[in-house]
């Protein structure tokens, strides 16, 4: 795998040293707007996308508006853009298309991946955590994600008001929770994550708090056993 960028939900601004990693000039990039479920918010949320991309030279920006495996699949493309929406509605689509599959596909075969908002918590090992902003009208009752960092779940536009969240909910499950500012990002490649900042991020582990500054590399399976390079 070449790599996984998980954006905090803010601004293109907020998450810049993020996309700085995420999109190479050069790159083929598609836009997956399926954390929405109404056209014309796809629509909205694909422009959004193309007009924060249109400055790092990338050789082409492809959208998928409709939820179906387009003829060619994701045969030369290097980034799977999935930004915000409903995080549930998202995997429904996902997975009642095939696209879920495709995206594994594309990942093993070295793609890569940029999730913001609903799309990084996608990539964590279960979305269930975030009931809390998104109602699973779609009634899934399976709620697990792409497990792409070591067993974690993902908690995008935090505030550190939202810590008891996250220690409740990994009480509840027994998994870390890799908790995302706004104006932060990670990358998440060779079994190590790093936080490109400018924030700090949280990894809150049943009894454990771990900060993470820019810069911080971390190992991308957490336990309480896990040695951190640098801690604050």
């Amino acid at each position: 795998m070449r790599g996984v960028y998980l954006g905090g939900g803010g601004s293109a601004e907020q998450e810049a040293e993020l996309w700085k990693e995420a999109f190479n000039p050069g790159d083929s990039v598609v836009i997956w707007p399926f954390a929405h479920a109404a056209i014309q918010d796809r629509e909205s949320s694909i422009a959004w996308m193309r007009g924060a991309l249109a400055s790092y030279a990338l050789r082409s920006i492809d959208a998928w508006i409709e939820a179906r495996i387009e003829d060619a699949g994701l045969s030369g493309v290097d980034v799977v853009c999935i930004p915000g929406g409903n995080t549930f509605a998202l995997l429904h689509e996902l997975r009642s298309t095939g696209l879920l599959q495709l995206l594994q596909e594309h990942l093993r075969a070295g793609g890569r991946y940029y999730g913001g908002s609903a799309g990084a918590i996608l990539a964590g090992t279960d979305i269930s955590i975030a009931l809390d902003a998104d109602p699973n009208d779609v009634g899934l009752s399976s709620t697990g994600g792409l497990d792409l960092i070591g067993g974690m779940d993902v908690l995008p536009h935090y505030a550190p008001s939202a810590r008891e969240v996250a220690r409740e909910h990994t009480a509840l499950t027994g998994r870390p929770v890799l908790c995302l500012p706004e104006a932060s990002g990670v990358v998440v490649s060779e079994g190590r994550l790093r936080n490109v900042g400018p924030e700090p991020i949280e990894i809150v582990d049943r009894d454990h708090l771990r900060f993470l500054r820019a810069g911080d590399n971390y190992p991308a399976a957490l336990g309480p056993s896990a040695a951190p390079t640098s801690t604050t």
